[in-house]
């Protein structure tokens, strides 16, 4: 067998299967006003959609029903509310449940639909839901985070190290388990994967330790400090690349943290780790160096290549090579035709999707066969069978819509295995000896 016969095999021979989790609840800025028809395109674009929809769904008993919790007042073992991250590890699942303030861990990869969850993480038990397990405090003189604001007398949800707040990005590094707790302002890690309900983590990023949950550590924003982070990614099991939305930038670990409120050593998006502006301060300034709101993170740790879903731009930046300083700007960019627009669409606005544009995207995640972003505000997941190498790339398949300028939730029609509502989080694994591949064009 000749060598371009035996790779033409090996691609074809490729698994991938690919998790994602959506909710029916609105991000936090986006508002999509489907009242009116989009406008006639100048091009017609050709359908392309997946063959089979889903073939599992978690948190329902089955593809049509959406429901938080199932329509119960307090959750389950096997109930969701605004889902975000996911991530699997070996046989085991984890989901982020947002609105419950807890994560679910499956021992083992579930077979059947709405089959319940083995362990709760940041909850005493399956029933309870309240944030940081319902625990305030009164603040008497304390910062916002912003250095600007203060909030005496004013009463908060108060972190310990066993509770939650709005949790979301989900990651297994070195064997341990990572998970931002986007509301406590910090990400906490376990010293392996956690077996018993409530199982409390022990080491914390971005806050001194873990009962702390103020928003930058209360004071001004640092290479230690995080304000609403959300994803987390390693690739290595070495470096560590956490989200920093609020902050406006990306947080690069050189090396895994070993002990709490260590320092991030490289920050995207901002020319200095005291810094947080959107854009560097110029909200519509756009450029290659700048981030607003991002979302996402993901490390090809083969090809050395960063990717960042900049939410509040409406692109995906891609690095070529592993950033080594802060501040370093981006080589590629997805969602925009140039590093210096930022609008919805491509700036075609909140009505238009097309094969190259994106509206208020989440999560991303690359492997072998391909890239795939969580376009939420177009209700969609996007794939590219390759890595991008030009800006503004158009994609080559859509899932949750029939076609690429559809946007519209569920289709505008009841739920089932083939329609998105507000994508958030993916998994991408790849395996051999596939049962599915992606259609060629």
């Amino acid at each position: 067998m000749s060598d371009e016969n035996q790779e033409q095999e090996e691609d074809a021979n490729q698994e991938e299967t690919l998790d994602l989790v959506e909710t029916d609840d609105d991000a936090d800025e986006l508002e999509v006003d489907e009242s009116d028809e989009i406008d006639e395109l100048e091009e017609v674009v050709e359908e392309k959609a997946p063959e089979k929809g889903a073939y599992l769904v978690i948190g329902q008993g089955e593809f049509n029903t959406i429901m938080s919790n199932r329509g119960a007042d307090d959750p389950g073992d096997n109930t969701l509310s605004a889902p975000q991250g996911v991530c699997k590890f070996g046989d085991m699942l984890f989901v982020s449940d947002r609105g419950n303030h807890r994560v679910l861990v499956w021992d083992q990869f579930p077979e059947e639909n709405g089959e319940p969850s083995s362990v709760v993480l940041g909850q005493e038990d399956f029933a309870d839901c309240l944030e940081n397990r319902g625990i305030t405090t009164t603040l008497d003189e304390m910062t916002s985070g912003l250095g600007d604001e203060n909030l005496e007398g004013f009463t908060i949800s108060k972190a310990e190290e066993d509770t939650l707040s709005q949790p979301d990005g989900i990651s297994v590094i070195d064997g341990k388990l990572y998970i931002v707790d986007c509301g406590n302002h910090r990400v906490v890690r376990w010293s392996g994967l956690p077996s018993e309900d409530g199982e409390p983590p022990n080491l914390v990023m971005g806050q001194d330790n873990l009962d702390e949950n103020e928003a930058n550590r209360q004071g001004l924003v640092g290479s230690g400090s995080l304000f609403f982070p959300m994803g987390i990614c390693s690739g290595d099991d070495q470096h560590v690349f956490v989200a920093d939305k609020d902050n406006h930038r990306v947080l690069i670990w050189k090396k895994v943290p070993f002990s709490d409120g260590w320092n991030a050593d490289i920050s995207l998006g901002q020319p200095g780790m005291d810094e947080r502006d959107a854009n560097r301060g110029d909200f519509d300034n756009v450029q290659q160096d700048t981030l607003s709101f991002p979302t996402g993170v993901f490390f090809d740790a083969e090809n050395e290549k960063v990717f960042v879903v900049d939410q509040g731009n409406n692109r995906v930046l891609i690095w070529n090579s592993l950033p080594r300083d802060t501040g370093q700007p981006a080589d590629v960019v997805v969602g925009q035709k140039d590093f210096v627009s930022r609008g919805p669409n491509m700036g075609k606005g909140d009505k238009r999707a097309s094969m190259d544009s994106l509206y208020f995207p989440t999560d991303i995640v690359v492997g072998q066969t391909g890239m795939y972003v969580s376009d939420t505000g177009n209700n969609r997941v996007l794939y590219w069978k390759e890595v991008p190498t030009e800006n503004g790339q158009p994609a080559d398949l859509v899932f949750g819509q029939t076609n690429f300028t559809d946007k519209s939730p569920n289709r505008f029609a009841q739920a089932n295995a083939s329609t998105l509502n507000d994508p958030h989080g993916l998994w991408l694994e790849e395996e051999e000896n596939p049962e599915w591949v992606p259609p060629d064009e």
